[in-house]
């Protein structure tokens, strides 16, 4: 049975509560004998892009209206109308939320049309329609769609949403981060019972393979003996602590006493996990990419412009252990760095980045320093164009000086940077002050500013004071 993953957002979301609804749903398939297909489709609704009301004093909640129709051409086949409401919130605590909603249909295709409205905000219902495609061999030894699961109980007796005993919050989600340590998932096996005999044995295998070379990753693998049945559930667990960053193919298979394969699934995951580093082989990095980088002065240089967006671990890396790094180690390095920003296609993710280096170097390049090794250069690359520049580069009571403003730098918004030249040379500007965490910090850089033609200021004035001073003041402060 194939499962089309989706993972839609209705609205794209950005971390503002004023924003629009936002939500993500995802379906998965299972096979209920004699009966049909169970459709199971999972609403999650992002907890900041939706209005909460008080409760009380200190408690808040949200609430969407939810439709949910099932309609095959002109005639809808099934419906669920739902109140979803969120945890009781408060302050900046505003979780996520999600529906789960079960269909039992026969084969066929299928229009499945979402409708969400938030009852907090006075908007228009946020509308989503897609065609899904319902097909399975009932009498086929296969597989159900495997399930990612966030957590699981014990189902009571009288619950609706019970699945083989158990009901479970699904994993609406395909990236396993560094706080990941285990991987649960739930499948179910059909008829093994037709295709080798009611209780014979077979082995049931389940593990990750690297997308990229198809090897199983070692000690990510779980074997277990099996008798056959008409259905056969499986609540599986991996332990994924020392799975480093990659693609990986979470993958089931069902083999006879002949080792013969009866039946096969796989769901692509990404793990993001920088630490554990991932040993390759010249091989496997001749695969890559990096693979025809084969020059090692060429991959020096290309090492060294990542110092402008490298984590503190990757700068002592650069800095103290590339200078005498075997080519295939520098080769290791470089390809790590990009899988670890963007798994899916880390080729892409250089070149983008390859040629920003390139309108660095043009723009705050000089004679004796790359782009990216000046402190616009690296600002640029770090954080992008700044939306607004203002240019003060002609006071002849001050030294010339450029104010950069973001809209967004980094995870900060509405930030800064006085960048001036010093030397008046009209070469380099250097980095005077940011109210940017982290970036170069000078309370009085107005006074350093307003030094060019006196340099001797109260040590315990805090603002040159001034005309002039106010004037830089306004221009931090109002950008334009």
């Amino acid at each position: 049975m194939r499962h089309l993953f989706l993972c839609i957002s209705l609205i794209s979301a950005i971390s503002l509560p004023s924003q629009s609804l936002s939500a993500f749903f995802d379906y998965k398939t299972f096979i209920v004998p004699d009966q049909g297909i169970l459709l199971e489709v999972y609403v999650n609704i992002t907890g900041y892009s939706v209005a909460y009301l008080p409760v009380n004093d200190t408690l808040s909640k949200a609430q969407v209206e939810m439709n949910l129709i099932i309609s095959s051409g002109d005639k809808v086949i099934d419906f669920k109308k739902e109140l979803v409401q969120s945890p009781l919130a408060f302050d900046d605590y505003q979780p996520d939320f999600m529906s789960l909603s079960r269909f039992l249909l026969p084969q066929g295709t299928y229009v499945l049309e979402l409708n969400l409205r938030d009852l907090g905000k006075d908007e228009s219902v946020v509308k989503t329609v897609r065609t899904i495609v319902l097909a399975a061999d009932y009498k086929a030894c296969a597989f159900s769609d495997i399930e990612l699961v966030a957590g699981f109980r014990q189902a009571e007796e009288t619950s609706t949403m019970a699945k083989s005993g158990y009901e479970f919050l699904p994993y609406m989600n395909n990236l396993f981060g560094e706080e990941f340590n285990e991987l649960l998932f739930y499948a179910e096996l059909y008829n093994t019972d037709r295709a080798i005999g009611k209780d014979e044995g077979f082995v049931f295998k389940y593990g990750l393979k690297d997308a990229n070379n198809g090897k199983t990753v070692a000690e990510c693998e779980v074997i277990k003996r099996k008798k056959a049945a008409h259905v056969i559930t499986e609540l599986g667990k991996l332990n994924i602590t020392a799975v480093p960053s990659g693609l990986y193919d979470l993958t089931l298979e069902a083999r006879n006493r002949d080792n013969e394969l009866m039946a096969s699934q796989s769901l692509r995951i990404i793990r993001q996990n920088d630490d554990v580093v991932k040993n390759y082989t010249p091989e496997e990095i001749d695969m890559t990419f990096v693979g025809k980088i084969n020059d090692r002065d060429s991959l020096k240089a290309y090492i060294d412009c990542l110092t402008p967006i490298s984590y503190d671990g990757e700068l002592m890396v650069i800095d103290h252990q590339m200078k005498n790094a075997t080519l295939l180690e520098c080769k290791s390095f470089f390809y790590s760095f990009w899988e670890r920003r963007d798994l899916v296609d880390p080729s892409a993710a250089w070149q983008a980045y390859k040629a920003e280096v390139i309108k660095a170097e043009d723009k705050f390049g000089t004679s004796n320093k790359r782009g990216f090794m000046t402190d616009m250069g690296r600002v640029y690359l770090k954080y992008g164009a700044p939306n607004s520049i203002v240019d003060q580069s002609s006071d002849p009571e001050a030294y010339p000086y450029q104010i950069w403003h973001y809209y967004r730098a980094g995870k900060f918004s509405d930030k800064r940077f006085v960048f001036y030249d010093r030397e008046l040379l009209h070469r380099e500007y250097q980095l005077l002050h940011s109210d940017v965490p982290g970036e170069v910090r000078n309370p009085r850089w107005d006074m350093v500013l307003n030094s060019r033609n006196n340099a001797q200021w109260n040590t315990e004035q805090n603002s040159a004071g001034g005309n002039s001073s106010s004037r830089m003041q306004e221009l931090f402060e109002t950008p334009r």
